[in-house]
């Protein structure tokens, strides 16, 4: 009997261990009154001489244990599997566009052009709006139907989202965004690709995740930046505050903390680094700086921003410069900055900007 006993109190430890860390994935408050539950009657069962009744009670906790750990496995494994909105994403656009306009599409194959940084909103009661004109109303879907949103942003421009839980997005030039026309009530997720800067609303009952093609980002409120354009080979997530997990396809996992960076190469995230972060924010403010950063690079960014081709001559691609550009300014004084900043001149022909090395 002492052995059973000995045995079953490991059990019970390790189902104990094990549930609470999972419960750390998922909000706590959620099983608080059945954990103070399965403690009340353990120790009230404790108390009593019987050994009989202690191997029924530790049973009995033993089993309620297992159903919790049950419960909060069901909830996880149901946030990991659950790819509607990557499947969905895969299925319905394959490429951002060059040019035009920003396109808000709407289930039923309602398409809104969006003009440059408007203030596209959602509203709890399902009244989406664009700056003060309304443009479409959500309406109540069937409890497992999931419908989609899709936000498509050109290079040349940039956006501005506000979903129904208060969550704030802003979107970079080359960007996609899919989102559901509701929120599940434990869970919030997005998909994109391109570039968006993150304020997400808190709420410990409904982790917010942020799905890419090779990467996942779970958070309950915090601030951050994730750059996953298609075309690049390295991927970044940065965090302003709070606290993200970095998820890939592969199960490998890093947490970041606030001023910290991580790259995701081929899928898989590396070692987190300490940043200033605000190169890798200051878009959102229409500014772009760059410390010792090559040409190329800094290029790039003007393209997606601007939406020119630019062309670099032999040797332009390798010099490095440092500073700040307001690109709020025309693109001209931009260009007039940097060959201020860097031997290089430039010319306009063709439809292309070409940029040579004096």
């Amino acid at each position: 009997m002492e052995k059973e006993k000995l045995s079953l109190q490991h059990v019970v430890k390790t189902l104990i261990s094990y549930a609470r860390e999972q419960e750390r994935r998922v909000a706590p408050e959620e099983l608080d009154a059945l954990w103070a539950e399965v403690e009340k009657r353990t120790e009230a069962e404790r108390r009593r001489k019987s050994h009989r009744r202690i191997f029924y009670a530790a049973a009995s906790s033993a089993a309620a244990i297992i159903f919790c750990a049950f419960l909060i496995g069901r909830q996880y494994i149901s946030y990991c599997d659950d790819d509607s909105i990557s499947e969905f994403a895969g299925q319905t656009w394959t490429h951002i566009p060059d040019g035009g306009e920003i396109l808000l599409m709407m289930p039923g194959k309602k398409e809104v052009e969006v003009e440059q940084a408007a203030n596209i909103v959602h509203s709890k009661e399902g009244i989406i709006t664009v700056n003060t004109d309304t443009v479409g109303i959500e309406e109540e879907t069937r409890e497992k139907e999931v419908l989609f949103n899709q936000l498509i942003i050109p290079k040349g421009k940039r956006t501005y989202l506000t979903l129904a839980d208060g969550t704030r997005l802003w979107a970079n030039a080359g960007t996609r965004i899919v989102y559901p026309t509701r929120f599940k009530k434990r869970l919030r997720e997005i998909y994109m690709e391109g570039e968006v800067y993150l304020d997400v609303a808190r709420n410990e009952k409904a982790p917010f995740v942020v799905k890419t093609n090779d990467f996942q980002i779970q958070v309950l409120g915090t601030s951050f930046n994730v750059s996953a354009y298609p075309s690049e080979n390295t991927a970044s997530v940065v965090l302003v505050k709070g606290s993200v997990n970095v998820k890939s396809k592969g199960k490998e996992e890093v947490t970041l903390a606030p001023g910290q960076l991580v790259d995701i190469q081929t899928g898989k995230p590396g070692t987190p680094r300490n940043v200033n972060v605000e190169p890798y924010v200051c878009w959102i403010r229409n500014m772009l700086m760059f410390a010792d950063e090559p040409l190329d690079k800094v290029f790039k960014k003007l393209n997606l921003y601007y939406g020119e081709d630019f062309v670099l001559g032999p040797g332009v691609a390798e010099l490095r410069v440092s500073g700040k550009l307001d690109l709020k300014e025309k693109q001209e004084e931009v260009l007039h900055t940097i060959s201020y900043s860097a031997p290089v001149i430039y010319e306009e022909k063709g439809g292309k900007i070409y940029i040579y090395r004096k």
